[in-house]
């Protein structure tokens, strides 16, 4: 939800950044990790029953979610952080004491 034009720009510049990016081009860390990710999520599943299999994804589906939400949270600080310190840079002059 796009509560401000803050929002909607930090919205924006993420939509921009991350189409088309595929990680694993990247970040050889990310490919390693994602392939291990799915050896153990097929040494899991397997065994499992088709409704728990189901369960199990469900599960990873709601905590990927939880941290795409959290990266977001850190990404709009950074965002915001970044914005704060080009002006406070622009605005600054030098002072006699």
């Amino acid at each position: 939800m796009i509560k401000s034009v803050f929002d909607s720009l930090a919205a924006m510049m993420e939509h921009e950044n991350l189409v088309g990016l595929h990680l694993e081009k990247h970040s050889s860390e990310y490919y390693h990790a994602n392939n291990k990710v799915l050896e153990y999520q097929k040494k899991i599943k397997s065994p499992l029953p088709l409704e728990m299999q189901e369960s199990l994804e469900q599960l990873d589906d709601e905590y990927n979610c939880m941290m795409l939400s959290g990266m977001d949270v850190y990404y709009r600080q950074g965002f915001s952080d970044a914005v704060w310190l080009v002006m406070e840079t622009l605005t600054w002059s030098p002072m006699r004491s």
